[in-house]
């Protein structure tokens, strides 16, 4: 005697329906983009406060000064960018410049946005990554300061637009992955730099040319630095982190060759400085 299966699936109540989607779920690949810890963001953090409390002690110890942060002497003596001293041979001025700060205001703004953004850039971009375009986009920022502003200036502004920079370029590129909320860093991103832009060119002090030059270092750095994602090689089943092509060479080539063309630039800018008319 025969007899007939029905194999139409039985109906099942919510509950039962959400579980074994769960369990079907976890069967299937999963990749997901590995995060770093903000190693040298909150190293850097430390840095600068370092700095701070240093000049606030030097200006005591030497001039007596408890604001020894706005004091010129002082801010000069740690490494403050001053073109003429830039242009007498004392270039390291626009990398020591980074780490100064004048006022308490100055460091807290720098601090906070570092705060926010440094987690942001190195967890995505990872730590090599994240100190490259930190470092070489405040470098920009100073040698643009340098060839276009006759103030002298301190303030790792243009690193921190630098990390501006690499932020909108990464969400930008995987603005898909992220939906509504990578959508939402790329208009808060260019909020904040229309903002600066426009508080930049209506304020005397502010040195706008050392914040553009840093976002423009930063967002290109960070475009020849952006991670390239590939499913990985071994796929397994469950949540499962996706790699990054292999491009470590090329990228030190990259990070060299900004750095080169930075120091053609201020050979450019001192020469054009030191030439009569």
């Amino acid at each position: 005697m025969s007899e007939s299966v029905n194999y139409t699936r039985p109906e099942r109540e919510p509950d039962e329906s959400a579980t074994e989607e769960r369990a079907y779920s976890s069967l299937r690949p999963q990749f997901f983009i590995p995060i770093a810890s903000p190693v040298w963001a909150r190293t850097l953090l430390v840095i600068n406060l370092v700095v701070f409390v240093a000049m606030i002690v030097y200006g005591v110890l030497v001039y007596d000064d408890w604001d020894g942060t706005t004091n010129s002497l002082v801010l000069t003596t740690f490494g403050m960018k001053v073109n003429n001293l830039v242009a007498s041979g004392q270039t390291w001025r626009l990398f020591t410049a980074m780490f100064l700060h004048i006022g308490v205001l100055h460091l807290l703004s720098n601090l906070y946005a570092l705060h926010m953004l440094g987690p942001l850039v190195e967890g995505y971009y990872g730590h090599a990554r994240f100190l490259a375009i930190y470092l070489v986009g405040g470098l920009t920022g100073s040698v643009a300061s340098y060839a276009f502003s006759p103030a002298s200036s301190a303030g790792a502004s243009g690193a921190i637009f630098a990390l501006i920079g690499a932020t909108t370029v990464y969400f930008l590129r995987y603005r898909d992955n992220f939906g509504a909320r990578g959508r939402a860093i790329v208009q808060n991103m260019f909020l904040i730099i229309a903002i600066n832009l426009v508080f930049g060119l209506s304020v005397a002090f502010i040195d706008n040319w050392g914040h553009m030059g840093g976002l423009f270092g930063g967002a290109v750095l960070a475009w020849a630095l952006l991670p390239r994602y590939r499913p990985p090689q071994t796929v397994r089943l469950g949540p499962q982190p996706i790699e990054e092509e292999p491009r470590t060479v090329q990228e030190i080539g990259w990070v060299v060759l900004g750095l080169a063309g930075l120091w053609f630039a201020v050979q450019a800018v001192t020469n054009a400085r030191l030439t009569p008319f």
